[in-house]
């Protein structure tokens, strides 16, 4: 028995070494004081989740064409660059709709002029490119213009960040059953719902400490729709590196992958954010 729980303690500590190197650790800490800082100045956040967006595009078509599909990368990359440039100069709410046509059109132009044979396909995963990280991410400019928006943005972030560290930690140590071993055959079921709570209950901790308007129970389910969607956007991603046969959606970021697997949890967090403070009657 005693042979069995050594031996248990060193799988552990062998997927904690494993997991956990100092130097992803490093860079990791790197990143995220480099994503809060950015949210001091509506300017930083915007060049921050522009290129954050334009990155993940060229992954994205990479991605696809691994899978034996195509993107229209100029127009994929122009449409990700845009959205954070009209989200930063406030131009969605008049001009989204002339946007998206004007991507629209660029995605079928680009397709129809290529071989035929992914015609539809080239066209479709264009737009979704463009729409899964240019329009999602461009949500985290909206909500830094609206009030107390740079508090929202940060309590949203953090909320995440513990979601992805609590989730991999309790995982590697706790973990027995499997969430989704068809996406994701590391991710636990234990590891998410500790992720679920301890994100929840620090993201309403610092709704209260930030005295953030609104009604009190939007101090809880905002977190908590946020930790959700970050949980949610993480497996929509694994589902893509699944699809395509690869690991890692890159290696730009060294010890984390390409820039999709380090920011794969943000990208749906803050569109559902803006939909629960939109449902608790907080203006954006």
């Amino acid at each position: 028995m005693n042979t069995i729980a050594a031996g248990r303690k060193d799988t552990i500590a062998a997927r904690f070494r494993r997991e956990l190197s100092a130097k992803r650790v490093i860079i990791g800490f790197v990143v995220a004081a480099v994503g809060l800082g950015s949210i001091a100045s509506e300017m930083a956040l915007a060049i921050f989740i522009g290129v954050i967006a334009v990155a993940g595009a060229v992954e994205f078509a990479n991605l696809a064409r691994r899978a034996g599909g195509e993107v229209a990368l100029p127009v994929a990359v122009a449409s990700c660059a845009a959205y954070p440039i009209f989200a930063y100069l406030g131009w969605l709410p008049a001009h989204e709709s002339a946007l998206v046509v004007a991507i629209v059109v660029a995605a079928f132009v680009a397709s129809i002029t290529a071989p035929l044979d992914h015609f539809a396909e080239r066209a479709a995963l264009t737009l979704l490119c463009a729409m899964y990280l240019g329009k999602l991410l461009s949500y985290y400019i909206v909500l830094r213009h609206a009030p107390f928006g740079a508090q929202l943005v940060a309590c949203l972030v953090v909320t995440v960040a513990l979601t992805d560290i609590v989730g991999m930690i309790v995982g590697l140590g706790f973990g027995h059953h499997q969430l989704a071993p068809r996406l994701s055959p590391a991710k636990t079921v234990e590891g998410a719902l500790a992720a679920l709570v301890v994100a929840t209950l620090a993201g309403a901790g610092i709704w209260w400490v930030m005295r953030l308007p609104g009604p009190w129970w939007l101090a809880i389910a905002y977190p908590l729709s946020v930790s959700i969607a970050a949980e949610f956007g993480d497996l929509v991603e694994s589902a893509l590196k699944r699809n395509a046969h690869v690991k890692d959606a890159g290696n730009l970021i060294a010890g984390h992958g390409g820039v999709l697997d380090r920011f794969d949890s943000y990208i749906f967090a803050c569109v559902v954010g803006c939909a629960m403070l939109l449902l608790g009657g907080r203006p954006l």
